[in-house]
């Protein structure tokens, strides 16, 4: 086997390693706009409790209590949920083996091969376009694209954004000429 061969076999095996984190990293990502939507859901009880203790000053205690008890149960509820997510996410976070990144890294480096992550700014000739419309050199791979804190495992149709982070994977030549492309100004 040639050792391009035995690079395009070690980098079939590290896309199927980042296919894995990958899907890892967008539950992680879910998880997390999960727990920012309970958050918000308790602001907006703690806000609704606030209104009914102020139009309410004049009351008796137990009339407010009354009609703030929806409130608080619904607030256990979301607080319940809330403790889930965070254990949930905290499984997930123990799971992702940054090693494995790590070791393919090393693998890529002793067959002349690289990976890294490049950032879309707007003057970039990616911002803007689609996958299936950028010619990368033939030996440079597309990973994971990180967008705020979800992450996309892109096909063709992917528009790639500004402020996207790519993960870029091949012959170190080919990848070194992609990061320069990018960052001309």
């Amino acid at each position: 086997m040639s050792l391009w061969d035995t690079i395009k076999t070690g980098l079939e095996q590290g896309l199927e390693i980042l296919s894995d984190k990958s899907a890892e990293m967008s539950k992680l990502a879910k998880l997390s706009w999960e727990r920012r939507a309970i958050h918000k859901a308790m602001q907006a009880e703690m806000a609704s409790m606030g209104k009914i203790v102020y139009e309410h000053a004049d009351a008796e205690d137990k009339d407010v209590l009354k009609l703030m008890k929806d409130q608080i149960k619904h607030l256990h509820t979301l607080e319940t949920q809330l403790s889930e997510i965070e254990s949930a996410i905290e499984k997930l976070k123990a799971k992702i083996d940054r090693k494995q990144v790590r070791d393919l890294k090393k693998d890529l480096e002793m067959g002349d091969g690289t990976i890294e992550q490049i950032v879309v700014d707007e003057k970039s000739f990616l911002s803007g376009k689609k996958i299936m419309d950028i010619q990368f050199p033939k030996n440079v791979l597309m990973g994971t694209i990180v967008r705020d804190d979800e992450v996309i495992i892109p096909d063709g149709k992917t528009e790639l954004k500004q402020g996207d982070k790519v993960t870029l994977l091949g012959k170190k030549e080919d990848v070194e000429e992609v990061v320069r492309l990018c960052s001309k100004k």
